[in-house]
């Protein structure tokens, strides 16, 4: 070693020493003083957010691929106008629309309340009758708040059957869109279906044929960077010649071991499937399974008088599982999925209208409500609420418009049905923990839609550096 390299390290052995020294010299000076406790409090801001609009987007009118002479089946065309009904919190609602794209488009509306010292909330709903060519029946869905994450349970590409998939940028922003498709042969390989872009305030519109074809039960799973978007399925049904249904298919709840169909409608179903090609006229319940677990389900069909009854069944993860709903006596029901495993879930049903044809409903699982929720449900025939109560404790649940108070009692483990105010704005209040739905039935057809909560307000937070 030379005598620089020993150097070096007797200095720093001295440093060290003299560090003992010192720190020795601390801790017993620590115990000869009664010094007060030191605490560490870093300096923390409260950053409250921005109020921001709130904005919902309706489905829009029905569509047709090709024109009247049925030439350029490559561009979705609407057929008739959606009639929308909106309310905000504020009470001013602007109703603007998407552009369409190269694909087409179905003028879908866009819903805004303009913020103020608050975060407002905004509501809305849509229906239209239709009876043009090969479109006939009702159709009817909620305005929906934009989203990075929409599963779509419904739906048909066999032969006769058309499912578009409609996705809304209401936003400022490229929306990057991958779907996911799901058979009842597992997952579906295709070009495509990876980094669709949907452009700023427009609306692509996608066929679900162009990814899968003669599919009877998919199930496809929307997901989206950049922009949020509201996805939606737009299903109609031709049966040879004859008009078979069309239905709007809105996004279920997300996966959950408990999943709640609110309303659906029954109604001479057994007629509906009398003729040819009509397997899919029958109703049934759509599962499917994200993952590879198996799910042992339980279904629970009531309707609000209490009759009802019960159904099990399994279903293999990853691929579609259509349950039947058999020999159910025309009604108004709620179906709750219970499951081992997280599920998605939907319910197709068909019913004859007064022309001697059909029309198809597709009734979406529904999320779970808040203590006050803005609904504005749209003018249909015979529109009426289904709530569904699976909490273990009774609920008053009150429908409060701007001239009156209509309280309901919702008993524990119960579904209550009752007559709905139609456009104009209803706030539901004590209806936390339960789910809710619109039906609608007519000469034309049946349709529904879940009451959803509007989306969460940011809350002010504390930021420590």
């Amino acid at each position: 070693m030379s005598q620089q390299t020993a150097r070096r390290w007797i200095v720093r052995g001295g440093a060290t020493a003299v560090a003992i020294v010192v720190a020795v010299g601390t801790i017993g000076a620590a115990h000869l003083v009664d010094a007060p406790a030191i605490v560490d409090r870093p300096a923390g801001r409260t950053v409250t957010p921005v109020p921001a609009d709130a904005q919902r987007v309706c489905a829009g009118s029905l569509l047709q691929l090709s024109d009247d002479t049925g030439a350029d089946a490559t561009t979705a065309r609407r057929i008739g106008q959606q009639t929308v009904a909106a309310a905000s919190s504020t009470g001013d609602v602007d109703r603007g629309s998407l552009d369409e794209s190269t694909s087409g488009g179905s003028d879908p509306t866009v819903v805004t309340a303009a913020a103020g010292t608050t975060t407002p909330s905004v509501a809305g709903s849509g229906i239209q009758e239709v009876d043009r060519g090969d479109l006939s029946g009702l159709a009817a869905a909620s305005c929906d708040d934009p989203s990075t994450s929409t599963w779509l349970v419904g739906g048909s590409t066999e032969t006769g059957r058309t499912s578009l998939i409609t996705l809304s940028n209401p936003t400022d922003v490229n929306a990057t869109v991958d779907l996911d498709v799901y058979t009842t042969s597992g997952k579906v390989q295709a070009p495509g279906t990876t980094g669709i872009v949907v452009a700023p305030n427009t609306q692509k519109v996608v066929p679900l044929a162009g990814f899968v074809s003669d599919a009877p039960s998919p199930v496809v799973h929307v997901t989206s960077s950049g922009g949020q978007i509201v996805a939606a399925m737009q299903e109609s049904v031709v049966r040879t010649l004859t008009p078979g249904g069309v239905d709007i298919v809105q996004g279920a709840a997300a996966p959950s071991r408990a999943q709640t169909v609110p309303g659906v409608v029954l109604r001479d179903t057994e007629k509906a499937q009398s003729g040819d090609d009509t397997a899919d006229a029958a109703p049934i319940v759509r599962v499917f399974v994200p993952g590879t677990a198996t799910a042992d389900l339980t279904m629970s069909i009531t309707t609000a008088d209490g009759a009802g009854t019960t159904v099990t069944a399994t279903a293999d993860g990853g691929v579609v599982t259509d349950v039947p709903l058999d020999d159910f006596p025309d009604g108004q029901y709620s179906i709750a999925v219970s499951s081992t495993v997280p599920v998605v879930a939907g319910v197709r049903t068909s019913t004859p209208t007064k022309d001697g044809q059909a029309d198809l409903g597709w009734f979406a699982s529904a999320p779970t409500l808040g203590r006050s929720t803005l609904v504005d449900v749209v003018d249909g025939p015979n529109a009426t609420v289904n709530l569904v109560n699976a909490t273990t404790r009774d609920a008053t649940v009150s429908l409060v418009t701007s001239g009156s108070t209509k309280k309901i009692l919702v008993a524990a483990g119960t579904t209550a049905s009752t007559s709905f105010p139609t456009s104009r704005a209803v706030t539901i209040r004590g209806a936390q923990g339960l789910t809710a739905g619109i039906v609608y039935r007519g000469d034309q057809g049946i349709a529904g839609f879940p009451l959803r909560p509007g989306a969460t307000a940011s809350s002010p937070v504390t930021v420590y550096p």
